[in-house]
Order: structure tokens, then C-alpha cells, then sequence
């Protein structure tokens, strides 16, 4: 199943954006490469024991900020607790083990991909802060059909059971359409995406 779960607040959304920032305090943004050397099209960082990292070596899950040299900062409480609920709703088991949190300017994107690289089969869920964006949903492989729906501000979706490994990216950010209410100070999308790494 892949479904929007709920749609959160303007105080909820008010209280994970402080979650965020008080993340990138700790281990602020950067932006990877792929293993082919090109660089991504956001920026990003994590919360939680392991961050989800990717360059020249490949794709994979370390301990430590690549920038700072630190461990990651724990999930925040806010974050885990929407995460969990959001699975729940299907009574899908998550316990969260990162938290990654992407910032999308008005010009990223997020091309085709699948999540895998956990060794996990638990669900996986995403938090929408910000500016709408335009979100690719595929099938189990690359050539299989696609669709968009929009993710507006405080969008909870969850991607479990056969939906788990889609195929699915970000095809473009729609500037100046968050919520006036949340203050963003900056066009742009947060997505916060809770994982479990290992069963």
C-alpha cells in the first residue's frame, strides 16, 4: 500500500520544522554524490543511529556525519511519534532507526529510485514540510508505469507491504505554496523520511 495517511497541523508542522532545524544544528546539510560522481540535486542529513549516505564507495548506512565527524543526533521525539502512528494506521510494524531530512530548493529534483538500501522490509514513511511538490510513483521496475500526485505541507505518506520498493522520485518543487502560517523564511521543500535500517 502506498497512501497518505494524515495530514498534520499547522502546529504539528510548526513543531517538526523546530525538530529539523534543531537536527541541522547538530549535523547541517550537505549534499552527496552519486557513485558515478555527480552530485545530488538536494541537500540533506540525518537523525537517529544511522545516516544514509552515498559517493564514489556506493550506497549505504554510516554512524557519523561525513562533515563533522560526529554521530548523528537522535530522531526527535515529534518525528518518531508521526512516524509510528502513520504505520500503525495500517497496521504495519516501524521501528525508526533514521530519520533522513532533505531540503529541496525551488529547482531540485529527485530522480527514479527504490529504497533498498535497508536490510528492512518495514515500511517506509515520508513527512511533507513546505513547498508542494510533484511526486513520481512507479512500479517495481524502472520501465513500469508512472503517475504524480501532489504532496502538499504536512502530507504523511507511508509506502509498506507490496509498495514497499516502488520505483519513485520528485519531479519538481511548485514555489511560494507552503502554508503562510509555517514561516519557512525560504522557498523550498523539507522531506523527512523515517526508516527502520535493520529488522
Amino acid at each position: 500500500m502506498i497512501e497518505i495517511v494524515r495530514r498534520l497541523s499547522i502546529d504539528e508542522q510548526h513543531m517538526l520544522l523546530q525538530a529539523c532545524r534543531d537536527v541541522v544544528g547538530q549535523a547541517p546539510l550537505f549534499t552527496k554524490i552519486m557513485p558515478t560522481g555527480a552530485a545530488f540535486r538536494y541537500r540533506c542529513t540525518s537523525a537517529g543511529a544511522y545516516g544514509w549516505m552515498s559517493d564514489r564507495k556506493g550506497y549505504r548506512y554510516e554512524t557519523h556525519h561525513p562533515v563533522t565527524g560526529h554521530v548523528f543526533p537522535q530522531i526527535p521525539v515529534c518525528i518518531q511519534q508521526v512516524a509510528v502512528e502513520a504505520a500503525a494506521a495500517y497496521d504495519l510494524s516501524l521501528e525508526p532507526q533514521t530519520a533522513l531530512i532533505n531540503w529541496y530548493d525551488c529547482d531540485s529534483q529527485l530522480g527514479l529510485h527504490q529504497d533498498k538500501t535497508e536490510v528492512s522490509k518495514a515500511p517506509v514513511v515520508s513527512i511533507s514540510l513546505g513547498d508542494d511538490c510533484v511526486f513520481i510513483i512507479g512500479g517495481l521496475k524502472r520501465s513500469d508505469p508512472k503517475s504524480n500526485i501532489t504532496l502538499t505541507s504536512g502530507d504523511v505518506l507511508v509506502m509498506g507491504e507490496e509498495h514497499r520498493y516502488i520505483f519513485h522520485g520528485v519531479k519538481k518543487i511548485i514555489p511560494n505554496t507552503a502554508p503562510a502560517e509555517l514561516n519557512l523564511r525560504q522557498p523550498g521543500r523539507i522531506n523527512i523520511t523515517v526508516r527502520q535500517v535493520y529488522d
